[in-house]
This record gives C-alpha cells, structure tokens and sequence, in this order.
C-alpha cells in the first residue's frame, strides 16, 4: 500500500541523486510507478469508493426491526426481504454486513471438571432404535456408565427404563467397572428423582438411596436444566450413536440374538475400541488410566449382585430390597432427611 512516506522517501532520495531504477530495485516498485511519485508534486491520494453492500436508511430499519424481534432470522430470509425494497447487492455482501448487526447473546461459559480417582460415575439413559431380539424387533435401550477420572465405559441393555430396569442395571454397569467409586451422578431422570424442594434441591426415590447405601456411594443429581454438569456421559453416548452401533452392525449375531449376546458384543466394544484410545482431554489411554483407578472403587455387596443377574430386566422387581433386608445384612430404618441428598 502506497502511502506518504514512501513518497517522501522517493523524493527525498531522487533529489540526492538516485535512478528511478535504483530506487524501483530499492523499493520493489515497478519504474513507471516510482516515475509517477517522483513527479508528483504531493503525495497521492484515492478517492473511496462507493460500497454497494450499504444500506438504505428504509433497508436498514427493516433489518435491524426484524433482528430485534428474531434474533435467530436466517440471513437468506432477511436479503429475500430487503431486495424487494431495492437491494441491489450480492447476499455474501449483505451477510457480511447483517453479521455486524447482529445482536450475539453471551452463552455461559462451558467448565470442564475433572475428578480424582475413584470420586464419581455419571450415567444415563440412551435410546438406541429398533433392534432384533429373539425373534422380534424391539426399541433396545442403553444403561450407560463412565468413570469421571478414566473415562473407563459400560454400558447394559434393556427394553424399558423403568424404576425396577435401573436399579437392576445399576451394580451391573459398576461391576463391570470394577467397583463402586464415591458418588453417583445422574440426570434427575424420574426412575432415580421423585420430586425436588423448594429450593430446587432433588429428591431421591427411597429405593435408589437404600441401594446406593448399601452400595457404600452418594447419590447425586444434576441441577435442573444443567444437564451439561455430566458431560462426561453425554460424550460416551454419543461416541455409542456414532461408533458402537456402526461398529455393531459388522459383528456376528446368532440368529436370535438375545440381551446377553448384545452385552458380550459391548463389553467387547468397551475394551478392544474405548479402552485402547488416548483420550483427548486426560492425554492418556483409557485402559491405563482404569488400572490405576480400579484399587481406589469399592467392591460391590455379593448379596447385590446375586439379586441382579436377570437377562431380561423388564419384568417387575428385579432387585428384591424387602427380601435382602428380611437377611438381615442392610441398613437400618433412616429419617426422611437421607433421601433429600442432592450434589452440591
């Protein structure tokens, strides 16, 4: 870009002597063009040019009402406007200049929170689709489960979510895991809430706190509308839309496939797929991580597992708590206040 010192710097150095083709080479310019800046008695200057992208004062109202009123309005729609009342520019102008229009909301930061080892498991539910079992299709269903610290996955399946599938799934999907890390975190999903206080603190179904006790973990709960505090699990859910279930569909299933044959496949999955990655936020391979967590969970009651071997996890319930207190190894009557446990 030509500018005023660049001409002063010609002029300066020609009245001492220099070539115009000294000073082309000196200054990388073409000669006629140093030719022009010496004999120009001042420095030159160019006249703005009209921008065709500007709009009239009527068109630019229009575009900053409809912004205010829609702040989501597609540009495409907003150029479709303005040209019938005389825009006559491209649209790649026109969204250059409705870019600087719009009104950005400020989002929320998004804060990542990594654990300790052996702190917290999020899960959740997945839908997966329409899936054979036995010898019909079915809407399978997924019991997702990841370590906050290794980001070790497993996963049970079902065809419900009932209140009776979840706890049956729940010392399933940690003993696969290895064992039981110090807190449970969940969406408020009404098989595990019930309700909320006041203060929009949620309230635990008092199955799920009697098997989370005799687990020997808290039982925690997502705030309300912040779904995105597990976002560890939500990951992993993804990752199973996007490569589990491509990845399923090059296995081998028996004709009937059963709940059994489906899980074999995922632990597979787990292992071989999930567990041999470098996670992209820890930096370190998954299965790694897991050895060195798996001291740190506590081992899961025997008497728990036995009450949840069940295939088929629809039918009504499943973990019997009645019958594991009437052995005589759970917990004691409780007041009502242990059933408001809520994460912080």
């Amino acid at each position: 870009m030509f500018n005023k010192e660049i001409w002063m710097d010609l002029h300066a150095l020609h009245r001492q002597g220099w070539s115009i083709a000294a000073l082309a080479r000196e200054f990388n310019l073409n000669r006629r063009t140093v030719a022009r800046y010496v004999d120009a008695p001042e420095a030159p200057t160019y006249a703005g040019r009209d921008c065709p992208a500007d709009l009239a004062p009527d068109q630019l109202a229009h575009v900053v009402r409809r912004l205010e009123v829609c702040k989501t309005i597609r540009a495409t729609t907003l150029y479709r406007e303005v040209t019938e009342l005389g825009y006559e520019a491209s649209y790649v102008s026109f969204a250059r200049r409705v870019r600087l229009l719009r009104t950005i909301e400020p989002k929320e930061p998004e804060v990542r929170f990594e654990t300790d080892p052996g702190v917290q498991v999020q899960m959740d539910w997945t839908e997966l689709g329409r899936w054979q079992l036995a010898d019909t299709m079915v809407e399978l269903k997924a019991w997702v489960a990841v370590l906050g610290f290794s980001r070790a996955v497993a996963l049970r399946f079902a065809t419900d979510k009932t209140r009776a599938t979840t706890l049956e799934l729940i010392p399933q999907v940690l003993n696969d895991l290895g064992g039981v890390p110090q807190e449970v975190l969940t969406d408020r999903d009404p098989a595990l809430v019930i309700g909320e206080t006041s203060d929009k603190r949620a309230i635990f179904a008092s199955e799920w706190v009697d098997l989370a006790l005799s687990l020997g973990t808290m039982p925690k709960a997502c705030r309300a509308y912040r779904a995105k505090t597990k976002g560890k699990v939500e990951r992993v859910i993804r990752e199973i839309k996007e490569d589990f279930l491509p990845w399923l569909t090059g296995q081998a299933l028996p004709p009937g496939p059963s709940l059994a044959d489906y899980q074999a496949l995922a632990r597979r999955w787990s292992l071989d797929v999930v567990g041999t990655r470098r996670h992209r936020t820890t930096g370190r391979i998954v299965a790694e991580t897991w050895l060195e967590e798996q001291p740190l969970l506590t081992p899961i009651p025997m008497r728990l597992l036995q009450h949840s071997r069940g295939t088929h996890v629809h039918t009504a319930d499943v973990i019997d708590l009645s019958a594991i207190k009437a052995q005589g190894a759970l917990v004691e009557h409780r007041s009502l206040d242990a059933y408001g446990l809520v994460a912080p």
